[in-house]
């Protein structure tokens, strides 16, 4: 009997994210079955297709999945920090402690990052989701400028893995140090951006505004969007280095990705995501497949929440449409068109409509007459 690999073994074999497998799975790329509880299996034959049939399957397992353009032979397994002198690391959300990272112990659960709530993923699994082992290339100059010859352990403790999407930060146990006197909210530290993470350039002005360096194409989604009515997205402009994305997160709301607030690896996302902001995450989609956008992984959308209660209030604005015009489209979930597929057909129509008015307009004209088609 033929043996069958889940999605995240698969990924782990193949050396690309579980996102990266079920988005060749819904454009027909990788054949797969579905288990009496929908969940994918990948067949050995697809994988030894994919990675060559004199290549050992099982030796493969210690390959890690990498996207950065920078490549560096370096362990991240650390990322939960060092710790010296037997002293105790806190993980702080502001100045509310939320975990005793020494002791494994919950201080503050209704604050605490959602795959640690629901036990999908440990501390140090968290921490990889948010340092960007896939630094852009503005962090990495930073970082050297900053620390020498990449001392991502002296990053750490310097900037306390702070971030601007977030307001979680780590600090030693009894530190008088306070978020007031790290946040880049209150005072602009460049250092904030050695924790933005994907792998095109991009760095943080100020507080209040991210610079996508050379990234003049990306306007386009943001204006489709915008002349289709749909209002969750930032506020965005084109200057001559780059497009400009205001911070839609504060001192009060942070960001958690679909990654980091607890799907397993056996859930589709794009499912979770439908099931979580209904229409707004249709449109999203939507917006994707017009636009040829190939690249939307866990980490490009998700939740707000406030900082305070730890409540979840909406969908986060759309964001990272680096991957556009690429030549093929990802396929909508079911779940978009079992629920909204008379809404879907009305933002292709007024698509169509407009689609006169952008630049790639026969690109989105005709995916628009793909999707209404279906």
């Amino acid at each position: 009997m033929e043996k069958h690999y889940s999605l995240k073994k698969a990924a782990e074999l193949l050396g690309v994210t579980t996102q990266t497998l079920r988005n060749w799975d819904n454009a027909g790329k990788i054949y797969t079955i579905r288990t009496p509880g929908n969940q994918r299996r990948i067949p050995e034959n697809e994988i030894t297709r994919l990675i060559g049939p004199k290549l050992d399957i099982e030796k493969k397992t210690e390959h890690k999945p990498q996207r950065s353009t920078i490549e560096k032979q370096e362990s991240y397994e650390s990322t939960s920090f060092i710790l010296i002198n037997n002293d105790n690391y806190i993980l702080m959300c502001k100045d509310a402690e939320v975990y005793d990272i020494t002791n494994d112990e919950v201080l503050n659960e209704k604050i605490l990052p959602g795959c640690m709530l629901k036990k999908t993923k440990s501390y140090p699994q968290w921490m990889e989701t948010r340092y960007s082992k896939d630094t852009n290339f503005s962090s990495q100059r930073l970082m050297q400028s900053a620390f020498g010859l990449s001392d991502h352990e002296q990053v750490k403790s310097a900037t306390g893995a702070l971030s601007l999407s977030d307001c979680y930060w780590v600090k030693r146990q009894g530190e008088a140090v306070k978020f007031t006197d790290i946040t880049p909210y209150e005072q602009f530290n460049p250092l904030a951006n050695l924790f933005l993470s994907g792998k095109t350039d991009k760095r943080w002005i100020d507080a209040l505004t991210l610079l996508k360096v050379e990234s003049f194409w990306e306007i386009e989604p943001y204006n489709l969007c915008t002349a289709l009515g749909l209002s969750n997205v930032p506020e965005t402009q084109l200057t001559d280095d780059g497009i400009v994305l205001h911070n839609f997160t504060s001192q009060d709301i942070f960001f958690e990705s679909m990654e980091q607030s607890g799907i397993t690896d056996e859930d589709d996302p794009r499912d979770k995501a439908i099931e979580s902001f209904k229409e707004h995450a249709a449109a999203l989609f939507v917006i994707d497949y017009l636009v040829e956008n190939n690249d939307r992984r866990m980490d490009d959308y998700g939740y707000l929440r406030d900082t305070n209660t730890g409540e979840y209030i909406s969908m986060a604005p759309y964001h990272n449409f680096d991957w556009i015009w690429s030549g093929e489209a990802i396929a909508l979930p079911d779940s978009a068109w079992q629920r909204y597929r008379s809404y879907i057909h009305d933002l292709c129509s007024r698509a169509k409509s407009i689609a006169g008015n952008f630049e790639y307009g026969t690109i989105i004209e005709k995916r628009a007459d793909e999707l209404l088609r279906i």
